[in-house]
């Protein structure tokens, strides 16, 4: 009898706990199944180390629910907490039970249970049940909650789930950010005469072929040509039924004056000499960005004396079924405003370039590759440094895990943001809670894992969306001359491979040679493993080709007056800095 009673009385602490904030709930994610809109909402709880969640169901009221969390989008191994209005054996604590997906998509229940129900309600308005679930449980079969993206399986049903593939079940995976601080800067401040601009496609015919660039450039308008403003916030205005074709969108500034012009990027004879200056990035997009907003302090510039007052958006389509039956106008909204403040800001590109040079061999499972933005290019930064306050990890079809390391004296200090769990479909733009300075001399080290297992064929750099990129675009503060800082294996080096390869020969092409290295086609032997390795050495060790670039895609002056197509490789150091990461031998998950 004690012991029911302390169990209730812990149970009415937990469910007062939920009362105590007015936001409690500060994130969400949303969609509708079969007539029914569920709504999950949560908080993180950073000092007892779990996320408490709340769920709204309206119109067609399911009594089975399940939330999952999977690794990288995969339906086998999702982790779940399940929901029945119904009494049974298999839910252990009240109506909710922890459990797992196997191969054949039944729903397997774990040994020990860490979905935590808290509360339920009667009236669906009021929210259908309350639960909790810790970072980490140390459960081989649990999910590890960890920061970066997280993809969560919805699903519901009338009648008690036993697989996902019953008729009366629907689901769908969405992505989010769980692990997530709640940024003030992200909150649109109020500000008056705030105006917008509309820059998008006019019913444009996307083509039934996987990747298409479209360009369209527009000129401003007379009221913001004449005098400076900040663009404050920028948003996605997607076509209806576009929202998984439309992959990524940039905004361009033209630094020279451009005549109009509407057609695929790639048709040279439709676009006018001076397109190449529309190179300077005032924003940027990709599937699963809502809005950006700027903090107080800093705007992007647009208008007034000496701005060349023409704009560039490049749109990059998906068209994954090679549908012929597609028409856009989707575009980007810039909310803009006269009053200007404290500082200019912009956006960075560092990262690999988009070259061939760095390309991924066939079926490799864990495959990474460092591009470094080096001191001889942060060194032109301002005396006092910049501060970085958004950060967008960037990549395709295969990668899995981006991350960007921040070093000083060849000593890290830090990292500008991390996805240990990147999906392409959902390139969220990632506030920093705490603005992160990059001094001059400073060395920026963006990281991309690939996965190839699963392609018999070379994963080419590149801008197809079957090729790759790995990118981070930073937004910040106050804005320098520096637009990217991006790097590639020198020429001198892949040519060194080449020769030791004995595949190297003039007039062929670097794809060409990569091929002749490992030929597409069966399993990799164990002498094109061997290559394999020693092409991942090249990477990591040789000497680099550096684009330090201006607003106009011009290659800056080194600061010694060197070739920038030669430059050492940072000597960097993990140091100092240890990351608070879970170690996977201790405490076990499902994702390791």
């Amino acid at each position: 009898m004690m012991f029911i009673l302390l169990f209730l009385f812990l149970l009415s602490e937990e469910a007062s706990a939920w009362h105590t904030s007015k936001n409690r709930y500060p994130f969400m994610i949303s969609t509708t199944l079969d007539d029914s809109t569920i709504t999950l909402f949560w908080n993180v709880n950073w000092q007892k180390q779990r996320i408490d969640f709340k769920v709204f169901l309206a119109g067609n009221i399911k009594v089975n629910f399940l939330i999952g969390f999977s690794d990288h989008g995969q339906i086998e191994n999702t982790d779940f907490c399940y929901y029945s209005q119904r009494t049974s054996r298999e839910l252990h604590i009240g109506n909710m039970k922890d459990g797992w997906i196997d191969s054949k998509q039944m729903l397997r229940s774990d040994r020990h249970q860490d979905c935590i129900l808290h509360r339920r309600k009667s009236k669906p308005a009021d929210g259908l049940f309350y639960y909790s679930r810790k970072f980490l449980t140390c459960d081989p079969r649990d999910y590890a909650i960890e920061p970066g993206t997280t993809n969560i399986l919805l699903a519901i049903g009338q009648k008690p789930m036993g697989n996902l593939n019953q008729s009366d079940v629907f689901y769908q995976m969405k992505y989010t950010q769980l692990l997530q601080e709640f940024v003030e800067d992200s909150v649109p401040v109020e500000t008056p005469y705030a105006k917008t601009l509309d820059i998008r496609a006019k019913n444009i015919k996307v083509p039934a072929e996987r990747t298409t660039y479209w360009c369209q450039s527009v000129e401003l308008d007379s009221s913001v040509k004449h005098s400076k403003h900040h663009i404050i916030k920028y948003e996605p205005i997607i076509t209806s039924g576009m929202e998984h074709i439309v992959h990524h969108m940039e905004v361009f500034h033209c630094q020279k004056p451009v005549s109009h012009f509407s057609d695929y990027c790639t048709n040279e004879r439709a676009m006018p000499a001076s397109k190449s200056t529309c190179s300077k990035v005032i924003a940027a997009w990709s599937m699963g960005v809502e809005s950006v907003v700027y903090p107080p302090q800093a705007g992007m510039p647009i208008g007034g004396e000496g701005f060349v007052p023409f704009l560039m958006i490049e749109i990059h389509y998906d068209n994954y079924a090679l549908r012929d039956n597609l028409t856009d106008s989707s575009g980007i909204r810039i909310t803009y405003t006269k009053n200007l403040r404290q500082h200019d800001a912009g956006i960075m590109e560092v990262g690999l370039i988009y070259s061939d040079a760095n390309s991924i061999p066939p079926q490799q499972s864990h495959f990474p590759i460092t591009a470094h933005c080096p001191s001889d290019c942060t060194q032109k930064f301002p005396s006092e440094g910049i501060n970085i306050f958004a950060s967008q990890l960037h990549a395709h079809l295969t990668g899995k895990k981006l991350f960007t390391s921040h070093f000083r004296n060849g000593v890290k200090i830090g990292e500008i943001n991390r996805d240990n769990h990147f999906s392409p479909h959902w390139q969220h733009i990632q506030p920093l809670a705490k603005h992160i300075r990059v001094l001059p001399g400073d060395v920026l080290s963006t990281t991309c894992v690939f996965d190839t297992k699963n392609r018999n064929f070379w994963t080419w750099g590149g801008y197809g969306i079957e090729d790759e990129m790995c990118v981070n675009y930073i937004h910040y503060y106050p804005a320098t001359e520096v637009e990217v800082c991006k790097s590639a294996i020198s020429n001198s080096t892949l040519r060194s491979f080449f020769e030791k390869m004995r595949v190297y020969k003039k007039g062929l092409g670097i794809h060409e040679m990569y091929s002749a290295v490992i030929p597409a086609g069966d399993e990799i032997s164990k002498s094109e493993s061997g290559k394999v390795k020693l092409l991942a050495e090249y990477y990591h060790v040789s000497p680099l080709n550096i684009a330090c670039l201006d607003k106009a895609g011009t290659l800056l002056k080194h600061p010694s007056g060197m070739d920038w197509n030669k430059i050492s490789r940072p000597e960097t150091f993990a140091g100092i800095y240890t990351q608070k990461a879970r170690s996977s031998d201790e405490c076990f998950s499902t994702n390791d």
